[in-house]
């Protein structure tokens, strides 16, 4: 089947997909009531009938990926109506929404299908209404489990808030009448969650606080962030508290916290020390649609403008975004921002240089870095003692969360991978200039060349089967903890870092449907 074929059938999938009856509601309606459905379900497998913390991280991802799909739909088609506004809980309206996030479970896979597709890594079939997608099977995708499962900072580092001990302070400011509740952000109750949530907010954060971009700071923005952060935290504990209360329908009505923009605007400004203007613009960058963005994310702009006067912020978005990340994400496609942000990039890998060298001093190992003819070594790691040499190409770049994001940094990944290749066979070689003039060795010494991004290895189109590509974060600790560079080495040659099928992950079929088109594509799941 030829490509403008596939793209009439992609352009059909979407248009199926855009119908809702939720859409008749008018915009503000609509999207209040996906918004709190969705919000409701968080709810659930957080508080009322928890699951696992992996059980947990997977549908909390799903949710948001899927979430994102029916706001760009009411953004752009919702009409903007004077029709009544209620919050109340109507079933018809939530099965609606239901439904709708249902079936953006499946046209994220299409979304998936496509990209790939049009970047040729898979091959597309077409008999009757079914898609027959290039036997994904066959694939090895331990790649992109390693970068589902293996987080970009370790596990450790992140510090779990225990919600009772704020729980008191939240109880005596929240109020409870009838169906609903309210939580009243005293500036002591906001100072007290800002303080509780810091340890745990701060890991998430490793960009220099005094970057300056157009009209704000790194710092500056993390300052609104976390005040945001901080009070939905509070909200979503308030819920809790009214439901042991005996609140109806579980805070349905109230699950959203949707303050006015004007009075969001004051609270910033009060709480962070910033002025008006300056928290005004920051928070029209993170308002769903603003800054110009023409395919908006919710999870990158996670304000969302009711149109009627006030905003709505969800905690299912709030507590579960990397905020630095996405910053980036947005930072890059607003024009003016953009040129900014790429000259700073080069500050940032020089650091990451600077943070692995002092990690790994302790060890008493030689450090080297610089020019070589065509291409260049971003740090060697040398143990003098055993004769051992690790090169490494350090990558940083912005975490992809969507498989054009994942296409695009798989690319930067293979010429990271190129370089590499390109150390090791000067190393072959024995060229002088690496082996005398830069890392000052010798042919008894045993040389690998691998690839350290710090947040992806990208898919399996990046690999080559020869140089290893694994985490930052990864790779120094196993050095620190196995305080043996040969061992390290032997254990990135065998991939023993990269999960293995059956024993680490399964892969399951999944059977998707939008209008009349069907596929099977996959999904993946711990073992």
């Amino acid at each position: 089947m030829s490509t403008e074929e596939i793209i009439n059938i992609e352009n059909e999938i979407d248009e199926a997909f855009g119908k809702s009856e939720l859409l008749k509601l008018g915009y503000s309606q609509a999207v209040w009531t996906l918004l709190s459905v969705v919000e409701d379900h968080h709810f659930k497998i957080r508080v009322y009938n928890p699951l696992d913390d992996n059980g947990q991280s997977i549908y909390v991802d799903g949710l948001i990926n899927a979430l994102t799909y029916p706001l760009q739909i009411c953004h752009k088609n919702a009409s903007v109506t004077n029709n009544k506004f209620s919050r109340g809980l109507v079933d018809k309206h939530y099965s609606q929404s239901n439904e709708w996030i249902d079936r953006a479970e499946d046209y994220t896979h299409f979304c998936s299908i496509f990209p790939l597709y049009h970047n040729e890594e898979i091959d597309i079939q077409v008999s009757g209404d079914t898609l027959i997608t290039t036997d994904w099977s066959a694939y090895d995708l331990s790649y992109e489990v390693y970068d589902r499962f293996v987080a970009m900072r370790h596990s450790e580092s992140e510090v779990c808030s225990d919600p009772n001990t704020i729980a008191p302070l939240i109880f005596l400011n929240t109020t409870v009448k009838g169906d609903s509740f309210t939580l009243n952000f005293t500036p002591t109750l906001v100072k007290q969650l800002s303080d509780h949530l810091e340890h745990m907010y701060n890991t998430r954060f490793s960009l220099p606080e005094s970057w300056k971009f157009k009209h704000f700071s790194i710092g500056e923005f993390k300052l609104v962030f976390t005040a945001i952060q901080s009070m939905v935290y509070g909200w979503f504990i308030a819920r809790q508290i009214g439901c042991q209360k005996g609140i109806s329908a579980l805070g349905y009505k109230s699950a959203l916290w949707t303050p006015g923009k004007a009075e969001l605007i004051s609270r910033l400004s009060r709480y962070t020390g910033l002025d008006k203007e300056k928290v005004t613009i920051i928070v029209g960058y993170l308002t769903f649609g603003d800054a110009g963005i023409r395919n908006p994310d919710v999870a990158i702009q996670p304000i969302i403008d009711l149109k009627n006067g006030e905003l709505a912020l969800s905690s299912l978005v709030w507590l579960n975004v990397n905020c630095e990340r996405n910053l980036c994400v947005l930072l890059n496609q607003i024009n003016e921002e953009k040129k900014i942000y790429s000259k700073l990039v080069n500050e940032k890998e020089e650091k990451l240089r600077d943070e692995i060298v002092s990690k790994l001093d302790v060890l008493g190992y030689d450090f080297k870095y610089g020019q070589i003819g065509n291409t260049d070594v971003d740090l060697a790691v040398i143990d003098r003692k055993n004769k051992k040499c690790l090169t490494i190409e350090l990558k940083w770049f912005i975490e992809p969360a969507e498989i054009r994001e994942v296409i695009q940094r798989s690319k930067e990944v293979k010429k990271g991978v190129l370089q590499a290749n390109k150390v090791q066979d000067a190393w072959k070689r024995k060229d002088r200039r690496l082996v005398e003039q830069l890392l000052d060795i010798d042919e008894s010494y045993e040389l690998l060349a691998v690839v350290a991004p710090v947040n992806s290895i990208g898919n399996l189109s990046a690999q080559d089967g020869v140089t290893p590509v694994i985490k930052t974060w990864h790779l120094i600790s196993e050095i620190l903890d196995k305080k043996d560079l040969g061992i390290v080495i032997e254990w990135l040659m065998s991939r023993n870092y990269l999960p293995k099928k059956d024993v680490d992950y399964k892969i399951k079929s999944t059977e998707i449907k939008s209008g009349k088109w069907n596929s099977t594509w996959y999904g993946i799941s711990y073992a």
